[in-house]
């Protein structure tokens, strides 16, 4: 895999890309508190028929950390300044978590340069109010005791349980990944994710297809979350909307990028091999 950095949107941005240049381009985003790393065990699994873009968000990584609020519309420009400076006219975008709002935001923006997208493990439903709170008490807690405590705190949950008996060097490079963010970072992110709006009408109004993934035993992002479809307040599940592609990982957490990466491969493979079909074929 290649580093590389680029001035955008005002920023230092970092990326990692592997496959070959020559070949169609996806767009990997990664989750709160991660960066590239989060897509090593994927990316290679899919670099025979595409180049990989793994972007690092601002505050994350080795990108730049200015001193503003993270709004998920920042985020997706940029997103796109990365698109127009590498001179990609159309992609795909997958986004973990955090990743997944960038992703929404981005085809809110920019649906011109979209193919499809997929969310892993994400949602286009906002905050509820429950989870604001939840965001004020980590921001506050990172305030008075740092970002190392917090991410040993969190990481740990994001997987499932007995993956983290069975796996415990991966989590441990999940938290590695966390303590390179800086507090300001942190904070800055949690701000951006309370104000993300509702999307989720932008999932039954796409003209092309769209893959969701979620994990069975996830308890940041539950699967009634990922699936659920508002449509005039009627919440509704994707199975009414074919283009839809929706995907359950059993035995998997939050993190099927680690627990998970050949599933997670296949269907990200699976899906765009549907793209440009006139009937969407779900993947299992």
């Amino acid at each position: 895999m290649e580093k590389h950095k680029v001035h955008v949107n005002g920023i230092d941005m970092v990326y990692e890309e592997c496959g070959q240049e020559n070949e169609k381009t996806i767009i990997l985003i990664h989750g709160f508190c991660g960066s590239s790393h989060y897509w090593h065990n994927v990316c290679p699994l899919l670099t025979e028929h595409y180049r990989v873009i793994m972007p690092q968000l601002r505050g994350h990584g080795e990108t730049s950390v200015p001193d503003n609020i993270y709004t998920m519309e920042a985020l997706a420009d940029d997103i796109n300044g990365l698109v127009e400076k590498l001179g990609i006219e159309k992609t795909v975008l997958f986004g973990h978590s955090l990743g997944g709002y960038v992703t929404l935001a981005f085809a809110d923006k920019y649906p011109d340069k979209l193919s499809g997208f997929g969310l892993i493990h994400s949602t286009a439903l906002p905050d509820t109010e429950e989870m604001k709170r939840k965001r004020y008490q980590d921001i506050a807690f990172i305030q008075k005791e740092g970002i190392e405590p917090y991410v040993h705190e969190l990481i740990p949950k994001l997987f499932k349980e007995s993956k983290r008996q069975d796996m415990p060097d991966e989590v441990e490079k999940v938290k590695e990944a966390g303590l390179k963010m800086s507090a300001k970072g942190a904070i800055h992110t949690l701000e951006g994710m309370m104000m993300r709006p509702d999307r989720s009408a932008m999932l039954h109004e796409a003209c092309y297809p769209i893959l969701l993934v979620a994990g069975a035993d996830d308890e940041v992002v539950s699967p009634d979350d990922t699936f659920s479809v508002n449509e005039q307040e009627t919440p509704k599940t994707t199975y009414e909307y074919p283009h839809i592609q929706e995907n359950t990982f059993e035995g998997v957490a939050h993190m099927s990028l680690f627990e998970a990466p050949e599933q997670l491969a296949r269907v990200i493979a699976n899906y765009l091999r549907t793209l440009g079909e006139k009937e969407p074929v779900r993947a299992l």
